[in-house]
This record gives structure tokens, C-alpha cells and sequence, in this order.
């Protein structure tokens, strides 16, 4: 079943919103702020988020922060209210949906059933390791990318590459830096194409299948200790 979580503080935008939704039987839960949504998405199984882009703009910087790490991994839609022609109109990292129905369009091309889970808040470490990021299992040597993580968490982590991560779900890397740099599965939460955003490209990602030695490898890095 798909769940998703709406920031808005518009009534307006609240009840087009649900009239979509309903239309489609998706479930939904609903923030006027951010602090309501930070509550939501740590007690809540959700598939993915809409944000209204006005109620983002005047968070502080520290709710900033939050949306942006929530928006690394859940499926996302910048959602803008036109009061002026009663109408909806949204975006998922630059890609313009569908004018008539963008809610329908955003649901149907990311949020998948069976993905809602809770928000575990790991907090991000500056950590830069080595890796090796493939399409598949097999790391094929015409799919392999050689980069680096961005940042670090017990969780996951955000990798840096050019490539086209789009309708991708899954994909595998090898931690070099790690005494087991044995293949690990993760799933592709958020995708940062190169020349938009103003951000660096690459892809947010939860970690699946950690082996026990991996984890708490990865955990101490995380801490400053040595394993």
C-alpha cells in the first residue's frame, strides 16, 4: 500500500491534495509544519512526500536541513498551489510531471507499493571512502563507476556520480576502504542528476544487506573510533 505525507499550511491546497489522492486510493497523512512532519515520518510508514515549496521556503535553516535529508530518502514532489487557477503543479528533482494530473504522475513513476517505512535518523558524517558503484551484482566492468561517498551514516550514504540513476532502484558497491569489501546491495532513495539543483550529482542510498562486520565497521568510522 502507498502512504504519503503532505507539508502544506494551505487548507486550499490540502483539500485538492486529498480530492486527488481519494481519487486514487492512496492514503495520505498531513503537516502544516515541519515539526509536525518530522513527528509523522519517525511514527508513520510512508512511500514517499509532498512539499509545498512556499512551506519549505520559510522553514528555518535547521528545518532546511531535515527536508533536505528526508528528501534523500523518500520519493519527493515539490508541490506549488496556484490559488489564482485552483490548479496543482509540481516537480521531482527538475523533471516537470504531467500539467493535468502531476499527484497521479508522481505516484505512478516513484512511489512504489510495499516501499513505506518509517524515518530512521542516523545523523550524517563527512566521510569521503572509495567505492566501486554497479547496476548489478556482477559488477560488470562497462557499468562500474569508481567514486566516492559524500557522506556516511550507519544507514546509508549519498555517492557522488554523473550517471543516469533515473527509474533505477537498487544498485551495488564495494567499500574499498573496509576490511570486507564484500558486494552490498542498496536502495536507490534519491537521484541528483548532473547540471541541476546546484548540487553535487549522485544518488542517496540506504544501506539493505550490511554484513555484521560491515555494520559495525561502518558504525565506527561514524563515531571517530577505531573497529
Amino acid at each position: 500500500m502507498i502512504k504519503l505525507l503532505l507539508l502544506s499550511s494551505k487548507p486550499e491546497a490540502v483539500t485538492a491534495c486529498r480530492t486527488n489522492l481519494d481519487r486514487m486510493g492512496i492514503r495520505f497523512a498531513c503537516a502544516d509544519n515541519v515539526g509536525d512532519m518530522h513527528r509523522l515520518l519517525t511514527s508513520t510508514p510512508c512511500s514517499g512526500l509532498v512539499l509545498d515549496v512556499l512551506d519549505t521556503a520559510r522553514a528555518s535553516q535547521k528545518e532546511r536541513l531535515f527536508i533536505q535529508e528526508v528528501s534523500e530518502v523518500y520519493p519527493t514532489l515539490l508541490m506549488r498551489w496556484n490559488s489564482g487557477s485552483k490548479q496543482i503543479r509540481g516537480l521531482v528533482f527538475g523533471e516537470i510531471l504531467n500539467k493535468q494530473d502531476p499527484l497521479g504522475d508522481f505516484v505512478a513513476r516513484f512511489c512504489r507499493p510495499g516501499r513505506a517505512h518509517t524515518y530512521r535518523e542516523d545523523k550524517r558524517h563527512t566521510i569521503h571512502l572509495n567505492l566501486h558503484l554497479s547496476r548489478d551484482r556482477e559488477f560488470s566492468p562497462h557499468q562500474v563507476e569508481k567514486t566516492v561517498t559524500l557522506d556516511l551514516s550507519p544507514g546509508g550514504c549519498f555517492i557522488v556520480s554523473s550517471h543516469d540513476w533515473q527509474h533505477i532502484g537498487t544498485a551495488w558497491i564495494r567499500l574499498q576502504e573496509l576490511s570486507a569489501p564484500s558486494p552490498i546491495v542498496v536502495q536507490i532513495c534519491r537521484y541528483l542528476p548532473w547540471g541541476e539543483q546546484n548540487r553535487i550529482p549522485g544518488i542517496g542510498v540506504k544501506f539493505l544487506d550490511l554484513q555484521p562486520d560491515q555494520a559495525r565497521e561502518i558504525a565506527h568510522l561514524c563515531t571517530g573510533r577505531q573497529p
